[in-house]
């Protein structure tokens, strides 16, 4: 029985192989890259929706007795007052919000081009690697030739 997935003899290196392994190199790099800002943006979500729960916490409380103040207020004044501190609470929370979203689109955009010149970098140097190959393999024949 011969295994598929070894080759016959030691000459199956051929262009059409070698450019396979590349393209495979390539693949292999860009489904990591995409895993890996999947994952990013799995936990820049959880991390937001973790922050909103604990800004929504936080204000819970300051708006419960606000409410529970607006039924006991006696005034109008008081009444608009207590509407002040709600719109003024709502706006605070919308605004943290706000800058916490653009930190992580900042964050993502970072992590984006830090994964393209990760892509880049495989892309140049196999690049390289190919197409300098076969000279740097045959200067490191002549050096063991001459020794």
């Amino acid at each position: 029985m011969t295994d598929s997935k070894k080759p016959l003899n030691n000459f199956g290196k051929n262009k059409n192989n070698m450019i396979l392994e590349k393209s495979r190199l390539f693949k292999d790099a860009a489904t990591n890259a995409m895993d890996n800002e999947l994952n990013f943006d799995k936990a820049i979500v959880a991390s937001n929706d973790e922050y909103l729960s604990k800004l929504q916490d936080a204000d819970t409380q300051e708006m419960d007795i606000l409410r529970q103040n607006m039924d006991k207020a006696e005034t109008p004044e008081e009444r608009e007052a207590i509407r002040n501190r709600l719109d003024e609470m709502r706006k605070g929370r919308y605004e943290k919000d706000t800058e916490n979203k653009r930190f992580y689109e900042a964050q993502q955009e970072k992590h984006r081009n830090f994964i393209l010149k990760v892509l880049g970098t495989i892309a140049v140097s196999t690049g390289l690697i190919h197409t300098f190959k076969k000279p740097i393999s045959n200067l490191g024949a002549k050096f063991i030739t001459k020794i």
